[in-house]
């Protein structure tokens, strides 16, 4: 553990001095202190501090030079002693999870031995020794052999172990060992370990039961000086009424770097080109992990196939799922867009919406979006048309010219934004088209209850952009290549309608203490 130098200052007033004291260091450590006290001849007090060693056992009165109490020292006032230097044990975030870890292992040894202990027991014989386990150790993993401490704490036989980093080596000690004194067990402890053990035993006239241990993620935790990206398109980083997905999103992601102990480079770009070379510039400083929405995949495919190139891990998030595998991305993190316009198109149809529905998109290229279309245009029973402005800075008024036509029953909007212009274009058309949408902010949730919105469908920017965060990190500690092990695969939020109860009950929540 790490030492650390804390000043003391030790009162020396009588009557406090005959107590003991906890010397409390917040969130890093703690020692155990107390004072001592003691008369002298001519009628002093001297007063000492002791601190508890890790062995339980006092150490030294260490004496400041002002430590005495004189015995003419007036009544009521209180004499202090300079001040005194003390080591304080601190346990520093990586060693506690180390220890964490260890004890894992260790205990995970544990049962294996009596599980092998129990297999290899005769009733009829309960003294008979249990024959050679032998445990093969991966030097290229520090503190794995502590899996072999356990074994050897419990099991009532032999435990050999093999450590030997050189693979063939190790290939060539195996077969020895299989053919010397075999052992009726074996505990491997990594991937590499366990393939080179099962080659041998399928060679050998034994066969010993094998137990292996696959520790895919890296216990250690990632360096702070390790860089992590998280580039998302459009959007602010800022919280408001007009974007309140990406500004939740970039809170969330620093949120997450803090509570992961790792730096995250978080930023929103208007255009696909800006993000793509955004990609570029997070491999150029030596990003070690890279987590993209897939906003525009064809646009974006080659600033990814130039990360992966250069051994940077991509995690993907928000839009984008279909592409996710075809462009080779490790994962991808996101609302399920497709079922969710389904779940909209059901509800749609329950609350008995009949003519045209426009699925207003917001960002036209943005095939998350057009997921979610698709789905509302699969199961809702009138007619859907896909509506995006020409100007996005005139949408309010192209919405609401759209609605003066006076052919469109019903809307699904795809952002809170976007139900921010409906409801205002709705009112200036005159107009009480039945509005839905995606999203939550205080003002959407409002309008819902109130039933100027019918409900909307919950995006969770908080939770991809929180999970990608864990995932580039973990990708960061994978111990195998996780973008082929991973192979685009999808994590998807599967949908939720929150109508005026659920909002009521949320916003309810938010006063709770």
């Amino acid at each position: 553990m790490m030492k650390a130098l804390l000043v003391l200052v030790v009162g020396a007033m009588l009557g406090a001095a005959a107590l003991g004291a906890v010397w409390a260091v917040s969130g890093v450590g703690t020692t155990e202190v107390r004072i001592t006290v003691e008369r002298l001849e001519d009628g002093r007090v001297e007063v000492g501090l002791q601190q508890l060693g890790e062995d339980g056992v006092w150490g030294e009165t260490q004496q400041p030079e002002n430590r005495f109490l004189e015995a003419d020292a007036e009544v009521g006032t209180a004499v202090v002693t300079d001040g005194i230097a003390i080591e304080v044990a601190v346990e520093t975030r990586e060693q506690r999870a180390a220890s964490v870890y260890e004890s894992y292992l260790y205990e995970t040894g544990v049962e294996v031995g009596e599980r092998y202990n129990e297999r290899f027991s005769d009733p009829e014989y309960p003294d008979l020794v249990p024959g050679l386990f032998l445990c093969v150790i991966d030097t290229n993993d520090a503190g794995v052999g502590t899996l072999c401490d356990g074994v050897e704490s419990v099991y009532r036989g032999a435990v050999q172990r093999i450590e030997i980093a050189d693979w063939d080596e190790l290939r060539s000690e195996l077969g020895a060992r299989m053919a010397v004194q075999a052992p009726i067990a074996m505990l491997t402890t990594s991937v590499p370990t366990t393939i080179l053990a099962l080659e041998v035993r399928a060679e050998s006239r034994h066969r010993p039961r094998l137990t292996y241990w696959i520790e895919l993620l890296d216990p250690h935790l990632t360096d702070a000086e390790t860089s992590f990206c998280q580039i998302s398109h459009s959007g602010t980083v800022v919280e408001n009424e007009d974007d309140l997905f990406w500004g939740l999103s970039a809170e969330i992601s620093a949120a997450a770097a803090q509570q992961l102990g790792v730096g995250i480079d978080f930023s929103a770009h208007s255009s696909v080109e800006q993000q793509a070379q955004a990609i570029r510039d997070c491999v150029a400083n030596g990003a070690a992990v890279i987590t993209t929405t897939l906003v525009e995949p064809e646009a974006l495919s080659p600033a990814v196939e130039e990360a992966l190139a250069a051994d940077v891990p991509v995690v993907s998030f928000n839009s984008g799922a279909g592409a996710a595998s075809e462009i080779g991305t490790a994962l991808h993190i996101a609302l399920d867009d497709h079922e969710a316009g389904r779940l909209a198109g059901e509800e749609f149809n329950r609350r008995a919406i009949e003519g045209l529905a426009l699925c207003v998109i917001h960002e036209p290229e943005n095939v998350g979006l057009h997921d979610r279309c698709d789905g509302f245009e699969e199961t809702y029973g009138g007619k859907v048309e896909r509506w995006s402005a020409d100007d996005p800075a005139a949408a309010l008024t192209e919405l609401t010219e759209r609605l003066g036509e006076g052919d469109v029953g019903a809307m699904l909007t795809l952002s809170v934004y976007g139900a921010w212009d409906a409801r205002v274009a709705r009112s200036r058309a005159g107009l009480d088209t039945p509005i839905a949408a995606f999203g939550f902010s205080v003002g959407l949730a409002t309008s819902v209850i109130e039933g100027s919105v019918m409900f909307t469908i919950l995006d969770h920017p908080e939770m991809q952009a929180y999970v990608s965060a864990v995932a580039s990190v973990m990708a960061e500690r994978w111990r195998l290549d996780p973008v082929a092990y991973f192979d685009g695969m999808s994590m998807l939020i599967r949908p939720q309608i929150a109508d005026a109860a659920y909002m009521q009950t949320l916003i309810d929540s938010m006063y709770a203490e």
